[in-house]
This record gives C-alpha cells, sequence and structure tokens, in this order.
C-alpha cells in the first residue's frame, strides 16, 4: 500500500535533481525553471521504468544499510546483554554457539518454537541460550515478563519461563500468578520483587537492543552472528546452529 507515494517521492527526488543538476535553482526565472519541469516530466510519464529503477536502487541501498547496522549491533550484542545481572542464560561461557532469543509470552510462534530450542539446549552443550523479554504483544506480556525476570530471586527462572511458554490459554494476571504458585515461586515475594526499579530499567534497555537490531515481531534470534527473523523448525534450528558452529 506504500509502493505509489513511495514511487511519487522517488519520481520527485529525480525532478528535483534533473532539474538542480541541468541548472543552478537560484539562478533561472521561474518560466525558463516551469519549462524545465515540464520537460522533465514528460520524459518521466513516458518512461516510467525509470521510476522503478530508481526504487529499487533505494531498496536495496536500504536494505542494505539496515543490515549494516544489523552487524554492528550483533557484534556487541552478547556482551551488552550478559553485562546485566537480569539477563537470563542457559550453558556455560565456554559454548561454542550462543543463540540469542526475543520472545514473547503471548507469542503464539515463540511457543511453538521453544521444544526446539528446549531440545537443543537438553542435547547439546555446545550451546548456550540467551533470553531476551521482549514484552511487544500488551499489558499481559509486561506483567509476565517482570514476573518472570524476578522469579530469578528465587532461582526459578527457568521452571517459570516453562511453564509460561507451555501454557495454552489466555494469559492474564490469574493465569501468571497461578503459574507461579505452581513451580513452587512465593508470589507475595515475586510481586514485591516485580516492583524493583532495575527490572522496568532492564526492559527498556532490552527494547533498545531490539531496535538496534530492526527487531519487528517475535520470535526472533540471533545465532551466531547470523539473525533469524520469524519461528524455526527444530531440524532447521539445529541445522542453523551447526552452520554457525562451522563458521566459528
Amino acid at each position: 500500500m506504500f509502493r505509489p507515494i513511495r514511487l511519487a517521492v522517488a519520481a520527485l527526488a529525480l525532478s528535483t535533481f534533473w532539474t538542480g543538476a541541468a541548472i543552478g535553482q537560484d539562478a533561472v526565472d521561474p518560466a525558463e525553471r516551469a519549462r524545465i519541469e515540464s520537460i522533465v516530466r514528460d520524459y518521466l510519464l513516458k518512461n516510467p521504468e525509470i521510476i522503478l529503477e530508481a526504487m529499487q536502487v533505494l531498496e536495496q541501498r536500504e536494505t542494505a544499510a539496515t543490515e549494516q547496522r544489523r552487524q554492528e549491533a550483533i557484534a556487541g550484542l552478547v556482551p551488552t546483554l550478559t553485562a546485566s545481572p537480569l539477563t537470563p542464560v542457559v550453558g556455560g561461557p565456554g559454548a561454542d554457539v550462543t543463540v540469542v532469543e526475543f520472545f514473547d509470552y503471548q507469542c503464539g510462534y515463540c511457543k511453538r518454537l521453544f521444544p526446539g530450542l528446549n531440545k537443543v539446549m537438553e542435547s547439546d552443550d555446545g550451546v548456550r541460550v540467551v533470553f531476551v523479554e521482549f514484552p511487544i504483544l500488551g499489558p499481559a506480556s509486561l506483567v509476565a515478563s517482570k514476573a518472570a525476570l524476578a522469579a530469578q530471586e528465587q532461582g526459578l527462572y527457568m521452571e517459570y519461563h516453562t511453564a509460561l511458554m507451555e501454557f495454552q490459554g489466555r494469559l492474564d494476571d490469574k493465569a501468571i500468578y497461578e503459574k507461579a504458585a505452581e513451580v513452587g515461586l512465593d508470589v507475595d515475594r515475586l510481586k514485591a520483587d516485580m516492583q524493583d526499579p532495575k527490572i522496568a530499567q532492564y526492559l527498556e534497555m532490552t527494547r533498545a537492543v531490539a531496535e538496534s537490531l530492526n527487531v519487528r515481531g517475535t520470535p526472533a534470534m540471533v545465532i551466531g552472528n547470523q539473525f533469524v527473523g520469524g519461528f524455526v523448525p527444530g531440524e532447521q534450528l539445529e541445522a542453523v546452529i551447526e552452520r554457525a558452529r562451522a563458521e566459528g
């Protein structure tokens, strides 16, 4: 739906560029400027493929610039996240492949991804997983992320994370705290710990990190130096991990 608008912008840019290149804008009287702009307009109308070509070049440049920024962000991703004691990490620092997952507890595709990721964590000692709470799907997501981060104070993050990922009903405060009780969390203490300002500050940090990577939805992963957006079936996930391992 945005393509016609972008085409119009490209046409205007081309017109402005060609007109400005042909003459100094301040050096030409209005009549002469109007004549030249009319010539440019007629040429573009007769050769619209030029606009499409310009759009393709523009999109290629935008894609390349986005990827460049993403690679720069990936280079410092793990050190930035693991510098905080609030970042949940499963696996030792000696692992040869690190998987960073951005997720939301209300994301159905995140829940579909979880069994495959869990299998990798259980079967591959060379993989370290960094979990990034990225609550973008509403108030319940934010409450769940705060609760999960607070669960670390009681040493039950992974148990609680698993319970929330395996939960298939409507996520609300009632379900969030019921699941907390089921895994052995002291709910009153959990609620108190959730109010710690450091949790809100941490979630602001993870959102900024996600923006630096141009993460637009969940799940999203960085595996080694590769950005992987969207759901990945278990076998494909293992293949991406092996490729990252081979690339070193």
